[in-house]
């Protein structure tokens, strides 16, 4: 194997698949990452046996072959070179690396050790604009329940059908669900469901790029790979049954907010200074007959706070009692600057949307379950 690229690119590559190598002192080859030198470029491949990535870089590749070299050390080492361009070669069981004045040689494994990571059937599959799907996972992962005796609320459920993709995560005491259109999805049934795991899709999130560049996104049934221009990712799927979350989303309301997001969220913040430890409750009285909401909060150790915020409220005066902790959330993964709260009453979920703003308005919605009394 030797090949010839920028540091630049390089130093790119490492950075995307060197973050989920493995520190698994059974395995140790899973500490390296897999150079493959082909006749289109170079990859970059990197696996903790639940994740995968290859990334392919541009260079000038002289003799094809593929060696594993320790992730940490070439890292940390190709941050520090200074030359533009690098060349490597394969000698024995070294990597040579010549950068400039520089050569340094790194002592690796053979390509051979290194795990497959498992092909993904490219029958299934539906694509979305980058910055679209980056920013639908980000409405939803951050839900997930983090208990793995119930290991299907660890992982955020995917549903495609016609030209719908619908992403929704839920830890029990709340739910995100985000809607998206695709181009026509490619599936052979009229629906197709999978459970990804959280930690795969913080994972891709972190390497997205911020482009409208299309992301296909093929499905199998214990595999689900993102392919790009510039990396595939692959990812093992979780298996169980997503509950029907459906059934919980209140379909009628005695109560309708309408509030300004940055104004709530900034009450919502004073008002969890003072709630309980543990509990981290405030209480929400909304009066039509005010146009107010009043966040009440009292801790016997600390204070009590109440603050009033302007709010449209039609319907009936009403009260609920919601942890700070997750409203906040919630409204952080809000984007519009106006919030449309929905209630029936103390004892049923609060729906938060979106407002609309002179446009159609995002397909996303967040449930919080109240704290009964």
């Amino acid at each position: 194997m030797k090949f010839s690229c920028t540091q630049e690119n390089i130093n790119h590559g490492l950075s995307v698949v060197g973050h989920i190598t493995s520190r698994n002192v059974h395995l140790p080859i899973l500490h390296n990452i897999l150079i493959d030198a082909k006749q289109e470029g170079i990859d970059l491949v990197a696996t903790n046996l639940e994740i995968g990535i290859r990334m392919h870089i541009r260079g000038k590749v002289e003799t094809l072959g593929s060696f594993t070299i320790p992730a940490q050390i070439f890292s940390n080492y190709m941050n520090l070179v200074s030359s533009e361009r690098v060349d490597v070669a394969q000698e024995d069981k070294d990597l040579v690396v010549q950068a400039g004045s520089q050569h340094t040689k790194i002592r690796g494994e053979a390509a051979s050790e290194f795990p497959l990571i498992p092909e993904v059937e490219k029958t299934d599959s539906f694509t979305l604009p980058s910055n679209t799907l980056k920013e639908a996972l980000k409405q939803t992962f951050f839900a997930v329940s983090h208990d793995y005796s119930r290991p299907e609320l660890t992982g955020v459920l995917c549903v495609v059908k016609d030209r719908t993709v619908v992403f929704v995560a839920t830890d029990s005491y709340r739910l995100t669900e985000r809607k998206l259109t695709t181009q026509q999805p490619y599936i052979a049934a009229p629906e197709k469901k999978l459970i990804i795991p959280a930690s795969a899709l913080i994972e891709l999130v972190r390497i997205l790029p911020d482009t409208n560049e299309p992301v296909i996104v093929y499905m199998s049934d214990s595999q689900v790979l993102f392919h790009t221009n510039e990396f595939d990712m692959t990812s093992r799927l979780i298996e169980g049954a997503f509950p029907d979350y459906e059934q919980i989303i209140p379909q009628s309301e005695q109560t309708t907010v309408l509030v300004d997001r940055e104004s709530f969220s900034k009450a919502v913040k004073a008002a969890g200074l003072f709630s309980k430890s543990g509990i981290h409750d405030v209480n929400l009285h909304f009066s039509p007959e005010q146009q107010t909401i009043t966040i009440t909060t009292v801790n016997n150790q600390v204070g009590e706070n109440v603050t009033k915020v302007a709010a449209e409220i039609t319907g009936e005066s009403n009260s609920a009692v919601f942890n700070h902790r997750y409203l906040l959330d919630g409204l952080a993964h809000i984007s519009t600057s106006k919030t449309k709260l929905s209630l029936i009453d103390a004892t049923n979920p609060g729906v938060f949307r979106p407002a609309a703003e002179g446009s159609a308005v995002e397909e996303y919605l967040y449930i919080i379950m109240p704290i009964k009394q």
